[in-house]
């Protein structure tokens, strides 16, 4: 007999809403239990994330200002 899935956040707290599924993140390589609502707010911080550190550089960014570079060698 399987066991019901447990959200990887659930910490004890009854914060957990909706049914936990694996879910993907993307960018990632594999897929973890999270409840919808867990599910939710991990969404929003990855698009946080992407907007905090962009993959391309902003349209204001000069390589001479500090003599940084974007992209990696």
């Amino acid at each position: 007999m399987d066991e019901p899935l447990q959200c990887i956040d659930d910490w004890g707290g009854s914060t957990c809403r909706g049914p936990v599924l694996y879910r993907m993140p993307p960018g990632a390589n594999r897929s973890f239990p999270r409840c919808e609502h867990h599910w939710d707010i991990r969404l929003a911080e990855l698009e946080r994330i992407e907007r905090t550190y962009p993959t391309n550089p902003p349209s204001d960014f000069d390589p001479t200002y500090a003599g940084e570079r974007w992209e990696e060698d």
